[in-house]
């Protein structure tokens, strides 16, 4: 799934990527610890994404309106999420973060004996973020890749090779650049890592190019997993309407997000 999640990432967020010249079928296989690889496809035009998670689930970005349908084929259920959900989130989370509660926390902090304040700071550092081009390359699916690795604490370690051949569609890169904004506000809304988030944005902005291929690392609380993605074929050419449909069958729920901000809002 992060392979993936980083793929659309790198559609909505990073600044240099180049843009695709033709609509653009992506084939992929991962495995999970080690298990039966898994195909997936993934389809990027100028108006729209569809980004494959594996199981079944997908992610499909319709640029023009600026929402984004997230499915789950296990309960055959969608939740929506558009550009003003996720400015309402970044919101709501600032109005939070500027709360006289917060205010006093960090007042505290500030007054924290030097060895105390030393403590918290190497907490910090367990978060830390950190990509590092390794200085080395290869040929995947016809195309060459640049190796990359990326840590996020001492929780995550990625490796990844990233290519700057593929062209995307000029007239979406304004799209995807619009939703960057509130994408980057609303991830640092939650999770450990919230405080983190400028500093992740910082270290992807060094990553350029579409990941062909990624392994990535988990370990949390003793449980470590290990899930590995690679494309295996790209194919230019024109994308059928139906990719961009929700699958017959599904039913839309609430935005897990947006109950989630209520809970914390006391509503």
């Amino acid at each position: 799934m992060r392979f993936l999640l980083r793929s659309l990432a790198v559609l909505l967020i990073s600044p240099g990527i180049p843009v695709f010249a033709q609509d653009l079928t992506i084939v992929s296989k991962m495995t999970r610890d080690g298990g039966p690889p898994e195909a997936k496809i993934s389809y990027i035009s100028s108006d729209h994404a569809r980004i494959s998670m594996g199981d079944g689930n997908d992610v499909i970005v319709d640029f023009k309106i600026g929402q984004i349908s997230t499915l789950d084929a296990k309960k055959k259920t969608y939740y929506v999420t558009t550009r003003a959900d996720l400015d309402a989130l970044a919101a709501k989370m600032q109005e939070q973060m500027n709360s006289p509660e917060m205010k006093k926390a960090q007042e505290q902090m500030k007054n924290l004996p030097p060895e105390a304040r030393s403590r918290m700071e190497a907490m910090g550092g367990m978060f830390a973020v950190e990509a590092q081009d390794v200085g080395t390359t290869r040929k995947i699916a016809g195309y060459t890749c640049e190796n990359w690795k990326m840590t996020m604490g001492q929780f995550s370690r990625s490796e990844e090779c990233l290519t700057s051949e593929l062209k995307f569609p000029p007239q979406a890169w304004e799209m995807y650049r619009a939703f960057a904004d509130s994408m980057k506000s609303m991830m640092a809304s939650f999770g450990p890592m919230a405080a983190k988030v400028a500093e992740m944005q910082e270290q992807l902005k060094k990553m350029k190019g579409f990941p062909l291929a990624n392994t990535t690392t988990t370990e949390i609380m003793g449980h470590r997993s290990v899930i590995a993605s690679e494309v295996t074929e790209v194919k230019q050419g024109s994308i059928p309407a139906s990719a961009w449909e929700i699958p017959a069958g599904y039913t839309k729920v609430d935005n897990p997000m947006l109950k989630a901000l209520q809970s914390r809002s006391g509503r």
